[in-house]
């Protein structure tokens, strides 16, 4: 298949490649923009919220698994699967069902759930990956599909999503392994009845629901995680200094402290001024810098005090689909904190401080990455991603204009030679405008891209904004010591070794404040409730 590199392996039949073996740019960057704008937009909600912060009248109501992303292609004779992150699944029993179903029809894309039963209990993410581990486990795989991308030469994802559901039903109806989402059709008055008939009643992960208008909402039962305060960060509040948020962290086997996040949602106002008391008496030193979003550095604390947190969800990767990856630590009384690394970690969804936890102790049984754990599979967690060195960042492209003697703008791509792994985007687009006689006259932007196409986007982008009428190339001019050497124009594409402008992908949005930084439901029979068990439904599950 000329989409595909090599490195595929035998698998159940067919074939499975992992990250990176689908070698098709174009596809790659759609089914990234789609998860981009449409999956990761989806809105989060929490079971109290169903009965008023949905839009009021007909919606499509669909249970929700817990699985992963991937996607369905039919191009000519060739029917595969692949995730965003480039893996790929090929002529296995799974996609050969798929292929039957397929057979008569044009090139389509189309978004769906990969999920695997176990042989009890609620499916889960981690189900997925032990299933595309064993050639044996194949069969607990199916995928369940909730929306087409394209289909023919049209991109439908903009069309009502009833016309979307009407042709998915009409080629995956009656598949067994590939099938539809169970969606209801209804009024969004109904949404709770439905929740607790599928969430809490049959044991599914949540709730999907989309409305008329395009707003798509997914609901869950919220999670709970106890974490150790780690550091505070502040903000001037009516003239007095009160906590912005906390930092918390989990508990590694090794003992050392894995960096989850911020928490800045959840205190009362007389809360923050009372937790600034508290976490100034125990601050401590730190070898690692980290800053808030205000762009201040954030105060270390001795790690005894334990909170409860409420998140919506947990998340993987960002939004280019790279692995989030943060900071684990050690910490010792008298020298207080040193960084040992980072390593893959989940992000939380609108976390909020729920309460502290007295009763419980900062240790592995207290505060344990576990709780993560179990919730994702995350193939990297258990190591560090290290500190060593790192390959050396290149500028593959860099313009310079310039306006008069003191306006100069400038962008550059950096193509950093990381690994995903290792917490870096791929490209880095940094876009620079200066202006001598500006209040603030030096100002810059920051961009990551996944691949060197769409980094190139960017640069138009910049240069459409940012390079009108007045503004002209930079050329070098001619200086003795290299008199008769033609010099580059700077407006055109350089390349050469650069300084490591870039910063892991995960603290890009941050980038200049960081400066110093271093029962088991049965998925084919999700039933609604009494009332309206006579309402037509297939398929089953969706995922965000």
């Amino acid at each position: 298949m000329t989409t595909r590199s090599a490195g595929l392996e035998a698998y159940a039949g067919g074939l499975l490649g992992g990250p990176g073996s689908l070698a098709d740019p174009t596809l790659i960057e759609t089914m990234r923009q789609y998860r981009t704008e449409v999956a990761k937009r989806y809105r989060a909600l929490g079971p109290e919220q169903l009965e008023g912060a949905i839009v009021a009248g007909k919606v499509w109501m669909s249970t929700k698994l817990d699985g992963e992303l991937w996607f369905l292609v039919k191009r000519g004779d060739d029917v595969f699967a692949c995730s965003p992150n480039g893996r790929v699944l090929q002529s296995t029993p799974l996609l050969r069902e798929a292929a039957a179903q397929l057979a008569s029809e044009p090139d389509a894309l189309f978004a769906g759930e990969l999920v695997a039963t176990p042989p009890e209990g609620r499916a889960r993410v981690q189900h997925v990956a032990a299933a595309l581990k064993h050639d044996e486990l194949e069969p607990r795989l199916s995928l369940r599909l909730f929306d087409i991308v394209r289909d023919g030469d049209q991109d439908v994802v903009r069309m009502r999503y009833a016309v979307r559901l009407e042709r998915l039903r009409a080629l995956f109806g009656a598949g067994k392994r590939v099938g539809v989402v169970t969606t209801v059709e209804g009024d969004s008055k109904e949404v709770p009845a439905y929740y607790r008939e599928w969430v809490a009643a049959q044991g599914f992960e949540g709730i999907v629901v989309r409305s008329e208008i395009g707003i798509v909402y997914k609901a869950k039962p919220a999670l709970t995680i106890d974490a150790v305060v780690i550091a505070f960060g502040t903000r001037a509040e009516r003239g007095a200094t009160v906590v912005r948020e906390i930092t918390v962290a989990l508990r590694r086997d090794d003992g050392t402290l894995h960096v989850l996040g911020s928490v800045g949602g959840g205190f009362s106002e007389e809360d923050r001024v009372q937790w600034l008391d508290r976490l100034s008496e125990l601050e401590v030193p730190s070898r690692f810098r980290m800053a808030n979003r205000d762009g201040a550095l954030c105060r270390f604390v001795r790690p005894q005090i334990v909170v409860e947190i409420q998140c919506t969800d947990l998340i993987e990767t960002d939004a280019n689909d790279l692995p989030i990856a943060r900071m684990t630590l050690t910490y010792s009384e008298g020298s207080g904190y040193a960084p040992s690394g980072e390593a893959r970690i989940a992000a939380m969804l609108f976390p909020r401080f729920v309460r502290e936890r007295t009763d419980k102790v900062p240790d592995v049984a207290g505060v344990g990455i576990t709780q993560v754990t179990r919730r994702l599979a995350l193939d990297d967690l258990s190591g560090s991603l290290g500190t060593g060195p790192l390959a050396a960042s290149e500028v593959v492209h860099r313009a310079v204009f310039t306006k008069g003697d003191t306006a100069v703008r400038k962008v550059a791509v950096i193509e950093t030679h990381k690994q995903p792994h290792q917490g870096y985007a791929p490209f880095v687009v940094h876009g620079t405008d200066f202006s001598a006689g500006r209040a603030e006259p030096l100002k810059t932007t920051l961009r990551t891209a996944s691949t060197r196409e769409r980094a190139d986007a960017f640069v138009a982008a910049w240069m459409a904004e940012n390079v009108k009428r007045g503004w002209a190339p930079f050329v070098a001019t001619e200086s003795p010591a290299t008199s008769g050497t033609a010099q580059p124009t700077e407006a055109q594409p350089e390349t050469g070794a650069a300084d490591d402008l870039t910063r892991p992908a995960g603290t890009v949005r941050k980038a200049r404040a960081r400066t110093t930084a271093a029962a088991k439901p049965d998925l084919a029979k999700a039933t609604p409730p009494a009332a309206k068990r006579k309402r037509r439904a297939s398929g089953t599950d969706e995922d965000k």
